[in-house]
């Protein structure tokens, strides 16, 4: 076999690797045999690369060679999906309970009991005659307590130095607004002292 022969055979070998290189986007249309050989020696094998993926999800085939007999499948409905069990507390916050990355949804959520400093009730002082009349409170014991104070709104009353000398003010809320007040009747009454 001559020279020419051997330099034409191998020529037409890199030309067929260099086009395979080319359309995988490894190498340039004029690369050489060594560069068509790195970026050869650069192609992982990746051999038969399985996955699973939910409803939603997407799967992104790792760059390399794969030898034909790897397989994605999906889960649909009614297949066998992969659940996660969740664990909480309770906060004061309103909390979202979701699957982690890679669970399609959660088989259970466990809440535990609420913290001993939310239900810590043992410092309220207030008792029901504290509280007006048909409002709710939570008492020491942490039980729910209607208030039985009245509400007196704005209470008026006159005293006139004769017949009412005194005014008796009523125990319950008032408005602030009410008035106590004197007649004319208190310099008569006062003259006859």
């Amino acid at each position: 076999m001559s020279t020419q022969t051997e330099i034409t055979r191998l020529q037409t070998a890199r030309n067929t690797i260099r086009t395979k290189l080319v359309d995988l986007g490894l190498v340039q249309s004029t690369a050489k045999l060594d560069a068509c050989a790195t970026a050869i020696d650069g192609i992982a094998n990746r051999g038969a690369v399985s996955a699973t993926v939910q409803e939603g999800d997407t799967y992104t085939i790792p760059a390399g060679y794969h030898n034909g007999s790897g397989t994605v499948s999906g889960v649909s409905g009614g297949g066998s999906y992969n659940l996660q069990s969740k664990s909480i507390t309770p906060t004061k916050a309103q909390q979202s309970v979701t699957p982690d990355q890679g669970y399609y949804g959660l088989s259970d959520v466990t809440v535990a009991a609420i913290p001993e400093n939310y239900a810590d009730t043992s410092i309220v002082t207030a008792g029901a005659a504290d509280v007006l009349a048909n409002k709710v409170i939570v008492d020491a014991s942490g039980a729910t307590v209607a208030g039985t104070m009245a509400n007196n709104g704005a209470v008026a009353a006159t005293i006139d130095g004769l017949s009412a000398t005194s005014y008796t003010i009523p125990a319950g809320y008032h408005s602030g607004s009410g008035t106590v007040s004197l007649t004319n009747d208190i310099e008569t009454a006062l003259a006859a002292i």
